[in-house]
C-alpha cells in the first residue's frame, strides 16, 4: 500500500514538474469570454502608458496606474476590479516633487518618482511626505523613463532604468543604474543605442525613437526597439549583447521616418514594431508589431496612436527567441499599449475608442490564452 501511494506521489511530482516546464510548439493567442473591469474616475483617461502591478508583503495585488496630468497614481484591487486607494504627491512645498513621469514601487514605505524634465528622482512613502531625492546633472543624456514599456527593475539593492536617447553625444547610453543606498548612478556604456535605418537623423521633432521597450525575464534584459527588427539580449551588466532577429511575417522592413518631415499620419500608417513583454507563467515573449496601414477618413492621428493604432499583431517567442507564432488582430478593437500577463492568461484592454463596447468610464481587459495550433 505503502508503495502505491508512493507511486502516486511521484507522479504527481512529476505532473507539476512537467506543467511548469511547458514547451510550446506552433502557437497563437486565442480570445475567450474573459474580462477584468475597472471603473475610472472623470478625470483619468483609459489609454495610459504608465502603470505596473504591485504585491504587497500580503501577498494582495494591485493594478496601479498614474495620471500624469494631476501626478496622481491609482492603487485598484486587482482581484476585486475596485478602487483602493490613491497618492497624489504635490509639484511645490517643502514635499513637493514636480511633475513626475513614471515610478517604482518597492513597497509603501519607498515609492521612487521620476521627473518629467530631469534626470532625477524623489522617494515619497503612501502619504507622500519626501523622504530623499537625487539628481544627476553630470550625465550628458536626458531625462529617465519609467513606464510600462521600460519599467525599472531592481536587483538587488540597485535600481535598472532607462534614459532617453541623445544622438548628439558620442557615446548614447540605453540604461541607468541607481544604487538604492549610496544613490550613486551610472550609465551603462557598454550598450548604447542601435544604428538602424532612419537613426542617422540627429534632429528629432516627435522623439520616436525614445518609444523603445525593455522587459527582464529574470536573468536577461530584452530591448525591442520600434524601428529595428532585431531584439537585443542583454546580460544585467550589460557587458555582453545578442543580437537576435525577429521578423513579423506581415511586413518587409521597417524605417524610421525623416522626424522633421514626418506628419503624424506617417506613424498611423508605416509599419513599425512596439513593446516586447516577457511572460514567466508560460516563458514566453510577446513582441508587439504594426503592419502597414490606412488611416480612415475622420479618425485622427495623434488620437488614434495613443491607443495603440488600428490594427497590430503579436509576434510569440519561446525562450531561445524562436518565433512560435504570430496572431494578428481585429481593426480598432484593443489597445496593445496596455496588457496584463497573468497566471491564466493574458489580457489585452479592448478599451479601444473605435471599439463599438468603449465606455471612457472604464478600463477593461479581455483574457486570451496561448494555444498550440
Amino acid at each position: 500500500m505503502k508503495k502505491h501511494h508512493l507511486l502516486l506521489f511521484f507522479f504527481l511530482l512529476l505532473s507539476i514538474a512537467c506543467s511548469t516546464d511547458k514547451k510550446y510548439g506552433a502557437c497563437e493567442l486565442k480570445e475567450t469570454d474573459e474580462t477584468l473591469s475597472f471603473p475610472i474616475d472623470s478625470d483619468t483617461k483609459n489609454n495610459f502608458n504608465i502603470y505596473s502591478v504591485y504585491k504587497d508583503k500580503d501577498g494582495k495585488e494591485y493594478l496601479t496606474f498614474q495620471n500624469f496630468e494631476n501626478n496622481t497614481i491609482h492603487f485598484y484591487d486587482l482581484k476585486q476590479q475596485k478602487p483602493a486607494f490613491r497618492i497624489t504627491p504635490p509639484q511645490e512645498g517643502s514635499n513637493g516633487v514636480g511633475r513626475t513621469f513614471g515610478y517604482y514601487i518597492q513597497n509603501l514605505d519607498s515609492i521612487y518618482l521620476f521627473s518629467f524634465y530631469e534626470k532625477e528622482f524623489h522617494l515619497i512613502n503612501k502619504e507622500c511626505t519626501l523622504l530623499d531625492k537625487q539628481s544627476y546633472p553630470e550625465q550628458k543624456s536626458t531625462c529617465f523613463m519609467a513606464t510600462a514599456s521600460h519599467p525599472p527593475v531592481r536587483l538587488g539593492r540597485t535600481l535598472y532604468t532607462c534614459i532617453e536617447p541623445n544622438r548628439l553625444i558620442e557615446h548614447d547610453p540605453v540604461s541607468f543604474t541607481i544604487d538604492m543606498d549610496t544613490k550613486e548612478g551610472k550609465a551603462l556604456h557598454s550598450f548604447d543605442y542601435p544604428d538602424y535605418p532612419g537613426s542617422e537623423v540627429k534632429l528629432k521633432r516627435y522623439g520616436m525613437e525614445a518609444n523603445y521597450s525593455r522587459c527582464y525575464d529574470g536573468q536577461r534584459f530584452i530591448y525591442s526597439f520600434h524601428y529595428d527588427e532585431n531584439i537585443y539580449v542583454a546580460t544585467p551588466e550589460h557587458d555582453s549583447i545578442r543580437k537576435i532577429p525577429v521578423k513579423s511575417k506581415y511586413f518587409d522592413k521597417v524605417q524610421l521616418p525623416d522626424e522633421l518631415t514626418a506628419s503624424p499620419e506617417d506613424f498611423c500608417v508605416n509599419a513599425w514594431y512596439n513593446d516586447l513583454l516577457y511572460d514567466p507563467y508560460r516563458e514566453v515573449y510577446y513582441r508587439i508589431a504594426y503592419p502597414p496601414s490606412t488611416l480612415d477618413k475622420g479618425v485622427r492621428s495623434m488620437e488614434l496612436l495613443q491607443f495603440g493604432r488600428k490594427n497590430f499583431s503579436i509576434i510569440i517567442l519561446d525562450k531561445e527567441f524562436r518565433i512560435l507564432g504570430e496572431t494578428l488582430f481585429p481593426d480598432n478593437t484593443y489597445n496593445p499599449k496596455i496588457m496584463l500577463v497573468r497566471p491564466e492568461g493574458l489580457y489585452i484592454s479592448d478599451s479601444h475608442y473605435l471599439n463599438p463596447r468603449f465606455s471612457d468610464d472604464i478600463l477593461s481587459f479581455r483574457k486570451f490564452e496561448l494555444v498550440e495550433k
